[in-house]
């Protein structure tokens, strides 16, 4: 008895002891948002085997929770886990993990084996280290994420968060142990060099490799490596994961090591805008190739980035390279250049070479330095401006595009252009300029002009000293100016500028210039108004785009001057020029551009009134008034005052309209006095086929007087497109003159004469059968357009003087060719295959009455003539049109006559048979009526 019921007793022991341990549990994870953010990415690498919970979503098993204690990661003592943990957004968490090392249903704060000291920004990648002398076994491991929670969320519960609960198992450290410290390095387009730390002592390890995501033993293994780095062969633009393994030898393999990914490609540039803003325009001055990649438009690869990398800046160590960017619309914006220094296919923040640093109005223009020691060769150039974004990044942006390029720094010339020009001091006719020297020249260049001249066409100074004054300039203006040092023995530097700066105000001599390009008032102008305020509105403005009909001008902020039509609505609103000599100036002009449109009540205008003080009056010249969606060009002939000293006033009255000037804003761009003069211009002639499609006008058809002018085709414009591409497929042969227009203060107009040729026709093939030695009319065979004037061949390719031979005495099958060419499109050829029957001969009896008989001229427009020489008796005239219908008849007209006339000038252009006959037989002729 004794016994069974201590027999009972243990039995009754271990069933209670098993009911307790099975109804331990974890505490369970409590949030209390209703949605939750969540994690959507665990993943370890470096374990023995690892854990890849990709796309896991929000809380799969209650709110906030997800039971993933199937998915195992394997590990041993002392290992280190590296994981990487992504969430449903990127602001800012706290998180935590914990393993339950003593397999007491409890996650202690010691056990927390990482965990945030604060918020961080997701994703978020780590590591943690397995304790030493861990047993091995299973244990819970749980993975918290909480947003905005606290940085150091606890295993039990949060706000907005979720937890997931994984199995880690230790295992016994294997003999072989995988290699750590995995790295890339030398990451060229088309190779990579990968290394790591071995930790046991293998001098051979195996490499898997392939596209990312590949699933191990269906990559490249190369097996028996024994370089440590190691280099291999990849495609250009890849993403990359790869796995290492060692070999301690005698068959002894740890486990592998990775995935590890790598990249030869670029982020790419993704942006949160359905409809971004983008760069129009990036230019680049002073290196030696620029980049001058003009209307670039939208991200042309993607939404919001274009691949220009095959546009190619070339520069050398230490160059300063000036750059203007302008944007989709003139509103401020955050810019960014970064250069990929390294190549390593990554922009990090110590390679953005420019930053706008805040937010800045398009256009913007800037420098960037190549640093020192910079070696020769290609780099990626990216260029970020987003429109909401003050310090744009290299791989996303708001409402923003980016445009990447090719830098390739080549070795430096041996003599460098010269850094930092600067102004000493001006006078009225005179700048003295300064620079710093960078080969210890003693002698340079000066280029220089009225600000805007085309380098090349300036006035050259040789400077032999360093400050050195350029005299004889002008009052009262902006000049730009070049300098390039003199290395001697004929090596020159690249010139360095525009460098900008005004003259002393005085009186300026013309001719004179004022286009109003930096964004403030020019110098030694006055701007005043009639009415007392501070507003921006009571006196010109220049950096304002204009509002209403005037926003969509077509022109950037900065480059011209503008009266708002808001209040105060002062009746004189004046912008005046300095004094101005013209007495120097043979046929003066005045001339400007100017814009009005009141697109909200349409005829209700602000004028704007021109006025000249010649020294003691102010004479009136004209009022402008109206509404146009382009810039209207004005100028006026000054020669009644060419000996005084003059002032140009223009005034705005904005108390006169009806409604309100305020729809209607005045702008007021390129103001020039000067000579009206022909500026050169010559005339051309081009011939073109209508099958070219299009004629380049720009291609030296004519001579350009200076290059800067507009194409013009009166009454059909549609044919002409992209200002200068005329388009010829459509315009009905004929000649065309294309005006060129230019203008400076007067027009001069060139002329394009365009003689369109239609493409040559030669008609279609045909055949004749014909009786031996028969004259034959070859044209009588072709159908459709036939272009007379061209050229007969025979059969044995030899050119025929008319196109009426006489068959040969053989019977048989003759090709007869004909080709037209007017000289301009291709040629076209036909053929005519005569027949010549063997069963009658031309030269007969029977025929030889039809023989003498003729026509002509052959085409005619008006009348034909018959002859009949032999006076062949009875014979009667008919003429029948391609359809086969009789369009005339004449029964007496050759009665005992030797040559006989038809009148057909009421006959419509086109080819006609004429049939000559009486009862013994008869002679066709092919007409050709013009």
């Amino acid at each position: 008895m004794k016994k069974n019921l201590l027999k009972g007793l243990m039995l009754f022991t271990a069933f209670t002891f098993g009911s307790n341990l099975n109804a331990q549990t974890y505490c369970d994870y409590i949030i209390t948002s209703s949605s939750p953010k969540h994690i959507n990415n665990f993943v370890t690498t470096g374990a023995v085997t690892n854990i890849n919970n990709i796309g896991s979503g929000q809380g799969t098993t209650t709110s906030g929770y997800s039971d993933f204690t199937s998915t195992v990661l394997q590990s041993y003592e002392t290992q280190t886990v590296d994981f990487t943990i992504e969430a449903s957004n990127t602001s800012t968490y706290g998180v935590s993990i914990f393993i339950d090392w003593n397999n007491d249903f409890t996650f202690d704060p010691a056990e927390k084996v990482y965990g945030t000291t604060g918020y961080t920004s997701l994703p978020l990648s780590n590591s943690f280290t397995v304790p030493a002398a861990t047993a091995m076994g299973q244990y819970r491991m749980r993975v918290i994420a909480a947003y905005l929670g606290g940085g150091t969320p606890g295993p039990c519960g949060q706000s907005d968060a979720e937890a997931e609960d994984y199995t880690i198992e230790i295992v016994a450290a294997p003999s072989c142990l995988p290699p750590q410290n995995i790295y890339t390095s030398g990451l060229t387009s088309n190779s990579a060099e990968i290394g790591w730390t071995e930790i046991n002592s293998a001098t051979s390890w195996n490499i898997e490799y392939g596209a990312a995501g590949f699933l191990p033993g269906n990559g490249t293994t190369v097996n028996g490596v024994a370089n440590n780095p190691y280099t291999f062969t990849v495609t250009p633009m890849t993403d990359y994961e790869f796995y290492v393994q060692s070999d301690c030898g005698n068959g002894d393999l740890s486990g592998w090591a990775g995935p590890f990914f790598f990249s030869n490609d670029y982020c790419a540039f993704t942006i949160s805008s359905s409809s971004p803003q983008h760069i129009s325009s990036f230019t680049t001055i002073g290196a030696v190739q620029n980049i001058s990649n003009l209307s670039s438009g939208a991200g042309i690869t993607t939404s919001g980035y274009s691949d220009f990398s095959t546009i190619v800046l070339q520069a050398y160590e230490t160059q300063i390279i000036d750059f203007t960017i302008e944007a989709s619309n003139t509103s401020t914006y955050g810019t960014s250049i970064f250069v990929d220094l390294n190549n390593d296919f990554a922009f990090s923040p110590a390679e953005k070479v420019y930053s706008s640093s805040g937010y800045t109005a398009m256009p913007t223009s800037g420098s960037v330095m190549i640093p020192a020691g910079t070696p020769v060769g290609q780099y990626r150039m990216r260029v970020v401006s987003d429109y909401l974004g003050g310090t744009p990044s290299a791989c996303s942006g708001s409402s923003a595009e980016a445009e990447d390029y090719t830098l390739e720094i080549v070795s430096p010339p041996s003599c460098l252009p010269v850094l930092d020009i600067d102004t000493v001091s001006t006078t009225t006719n005179s700048v003295e300029l300064m620079w710093n020297e960078l080969n210890g020249s003693t002698a340079w260049n000066i280029e220089y002009g009225v600000s805007g001249f085309t380098p090349g066409n300036g006035t050259m100074a040789a400077a032999t000293s360093n400050p050195f004054t350029i005299i004889g300039l002008n009052p009262s203006m902006q000049y730009d100016f070049y300098v390039q040092s003199n290395c001697g023995n004929g090596d020159l530097s690249a010139f360095r500028g525009p460098f900008s700066v005004y003259t002393a105000c005085g009186i300026a001599v013309a001719p004179y210039y004022e286009g109003f390009n930096n964004a403030v008032q020019p110098q030694c102008w006055d701007n005043t108004s009639s009415t007392v305020s501070t507003s921006v509105n009571n006196t010109w403005n220049f950096n304002d785009q204009g509002d209403f009909g005037a926003a969509n001008n077509g022109r950037n902020a900065g480059e011209f001057t503008k009266v708002d039509g808001n209040s105060p609505y002062a009746d004189s609103v004046m912008l005046v020029t300095p004094q101005i000599d013209i007495s120097q100036l043979n046929n003066p002009f005045l001339s400007f551009e100017w814009f009005s449109n009141n697109t909200n009540n349409p005829g209700d205008n602000v004028p704007l009134i021109i006025e000249l003080f010649d020294g003691n009056n102010w004479n009136f010249i004209d009022t402008l008034k109206g509404d146009s969606p382009n810039w209207e060009f004005v100028n006026y002939d000054l020669s009644a005052y060419s000996n005084n000293l003059v002032q140009i006033r223009f005034m705005v009255n904005k108390s006169v309209t009806a409604s309100y000037s305020y729809y209607n804003d005045i702008l007021l761009d390129e103001v020039r006095i000067d000579d009206c003069s022909d500026l050169g211009g010559v005339d051309g002639i081009l011939d073109v086929c209508r099958l070219d499609n299009t004629v380049d006008l720009n291609n030296n058809i004519i001579v350009k007087p200076n290059g800067g002018g507009e194409w013009s085709f009166p009454g059909q414009p549609n044919f002409l497109s992209q200002d200068s591409i005329l388009e010829v497929t459509y315009l009905p042969t004929g000649t065309y003159d294309v005006f060129y227009v230019e203008r400076t203060v007067c027009y001069d107009t060139t002329f394009a004469t365009i003689n369109v040729f239609g493409s040559s026709s030669a008609g279609s093939d045909g055949s004749l059968s014909v009786c031996k030695n028969e004259p034959i009319n070859l044209f009588e065979a072709l159908s459709g357009n036939i272009d007379m004037g061209g050229q007969w061949f025979d059969f044995t390719n030899t050119p025929l003087p008319n196109s009426q031979p006489k068959a040969a005495n053989i019977p048989g099958q003759y090709n007869f060719t004909y080709i037209a060419n007017n000289g301009v499109c291709p040629a076209d050829t036909a053929t005519v295959e005569v027949g010549v029957r063997p069963d009658c001969d031309f030269l007969s009896v029977a025929e030889e009455m039809f023989t003498d008989i003729s026509v002509y001229p052959n085409p005619t427009s008006s009348q034909l003539n018959i002859a009949n020489p032999s006076n062949t008796a009875s014979l009667k005239v008919e003429m029948l049109d391609m359809n086969g219908r009789v369009v005339l008849v004449e029964n007496k007209i050759l009665s005992n006559a030797s040559v006989a006339t038809l009148v057909i000038d009421h006959l419509e252009k086109g080819i006609y048979t004429l049939r000559v006959y009486n009862n013994d037989g008869q002679k066709t002729f092919k007409i050709v009526k013009q």
